[in-house]
C-alpha cells in the first residue's frame, strides 16, 4: 500500500512537471484565424443576418440604408460575407464596436454600397477581396447615425492612430484598386 501511495505521489508530481513544461509551449501554437463578422445588431433600417452556412455570412438588407453594429468584422481566407441589398443604390454601414481591428482575407461582397468603419484599423490582406456594386468606404473615422441615414453628404469625424491597409483587391462597380 505504501508503494502504491508513493507511486501515486510521484506520478502526480511527474504530471505537474510535464504540465509546467508543456503549458508554455501551447502559447506557441497558431491560434484559429479570424472568422466572419460576429455579434451584429441592426440599429437603423431593416436587415436580417444569416450565418447558417459555415463560412458564408449573408446580410439580407430590406431598406435602402441600414446600420449594423458588429462586435467584430473580419473574414478568414475562404470565407464570404455577402450583403444582398434591394438595389445598387442601397448602402449598408457596418460599424465595429469591439476592440479588435478588421482583417479581411476572404471575400466581402455587396450588390449595393458598403461602408466599413473600425476605429481599431482595417486590413485587406493578401487574397482578400472587397467587391461592391456601389459606394465603397473603408474608414477608421466614424459617422453619425443620423447623418448616414439622411442620404446627403456624409461627414466622417474622429481621430485614431489606426489606419487602413490594402494588400488585396478592392473594387466598386467594376473599378478595381489593388
Amino acid at each position: 500500500m505504501k508503494n502504491l501511495l508513493k507511486r501515486l505521489r510521484l506520478s502526480t508530481a511527474f504530471q505537474a512537471a510535464v504540465v509546467s513544461v508543456l503549458a508554455p509551449a501551447l502559447l506557441l501554437l497558431p491560434v484559429p484565424g479570424w472568422s466572419n463578422p460576429a455579434g451584429g445588431v441592426v440599429t437603423h433600417g431593416a436587415a436580417e443576418i444569416n450565418a447558417e452556412l459555415a463560412g458564408h455570412l449573408k446580410v439580407f438588407q430590406q431598406s435602402n440604408r441600414a446600420i449594423i453594429n458588429w462586435e467584430s468584422f473580419s473574414i478568414n481566407a475562404g470565407e464570404i460575407t455577402e450583403f444582398i441589398q434591394p438595389s445598387a443604390s442601397a448602402v449598408a454601414l457596418s460599424r465595429v464596436i469591439g476592440g479588435n481591428p478588421s482583417a479581411i482575407y476572404g471575400t466581402l461582397k455587396a450588390n449595393g454600397g458598403h461602408i466599413l468603419i473600425n476605429q481599431n484599423g482595417i486590413l485587406v490582406g493578401p487574397g482578400g477581396v472587397v467587391d461592391v456594386g456601389g459606394l465603397n468606404v473603408l474608414s477608421t473615422l466614424d459617422i453619425d447615425d443620423n447623418n448616414f441615414m439622411a442620404v446627403g453628404n456624409m461627414v466622417f469625424s474622429g481621430s485614431t492612430a489606426a489606419g487602413v491597409t490594402n494588400f488585396g483587391t478592392i473594387s466598386s462597380a467594376g473599378r478595381s484598386e489593388e
